[in-house]
């Protein structure tokens, strides 16, 4: 479950990481510019939903394209479970019915650990750093305490290391136009790594403009 992981995750960093990976557009997708889209987050957690859906909505909305997110047309529609094809067929006909175009649907696809280590420190801090560029002073003051790991009245940091997990998730944001063929309904990609999120209120905003952003580059190229 996309919430459940999102919310677990354990924060070793100074804060989520996201970075976007990979992404790739059709070359017409810009005639989607005026289609309805419906914003969909595939989990099981209605809040986690709720607040994927609603910034993946705000931002696409903020860039001029009409976007609804859908726990609130379709609030009783499970997302995350597993569907015959008549439901599928139902499903796709509802949102046509109801003015839907283009579909943007989120998942998680991958979650893994990484083991990492931090090196710090083995510094000289305070020394005869402040006074670079004509603040040296003579040769023998600098002979004098070059020798020495207290430098020119700095402290020696001690080399220190610390290893620790992070754990990266792999999230995937696709677009489709259901007024293509089946087999040509895909017409945009966007992956992305988030490293150590800590919980979905921390990522669920950052993310949705780095996708948007992706998209955005994507169409202009």
């Amino acid at each position: 479950m996309l919430a459940t992981l999102l919310l677990l995750a354990v924060v070793y960093s100074c804060g989520p990481s996201i970075k976007v990976t990979d992404s790739w557009s059709a070359p017409d997708t810009r005639e989607m510019i005026n289609d309805s889209f419906l914003i969909i987050a595939r989990t099981d957690d209605l809040a986690t939903r709720q607040l994927m859906e609603q910034e993946m909505t705000k931002e696409i909305n903020a860039a001029g394209v009409k976007a609804t997110s859908s726990y609130t047309k379709y609030p009783k529609v499970k997302h995350n479970q597993k569907l015959t094809e008549a439901d599928i067929d139902n499903l796709v006909a509802q949102f046509k019915k109801d003015g839907f175009q283009g579909i943007v649907l989120t998942v998680l696809k991958d979650v893994k650990t990484e083991v990492r280590t931090e090196e710090s420190g083995g510094y000289t801090t305070g020394g005869y750093y402040p006074y670079y560029y004509g603040g040296y002073g003579g040769f023998g003051g600098y002979y004098g305490s070059f020798y020495s790991p207290y430098g020119y009245g700095g402290s020696y940091v001690p080399r220190s290391q610390r290893t620790y997990e992070s754990d990266i998730y792999k999230l995937e944001t696709v677009i489709y136009d259901l007024d293509r063929e089946e087999n040509r309904q895909l017409v945009a990609v966007v992956s992305s790594n988030i490293t150590d999120p800590g919980s979905v209120s921390a990522i669920a905003g950052p993310y949705a403009k780095k996708v948007v952003k992706a998209f955005s580059d994507q169409a202009k190229k």
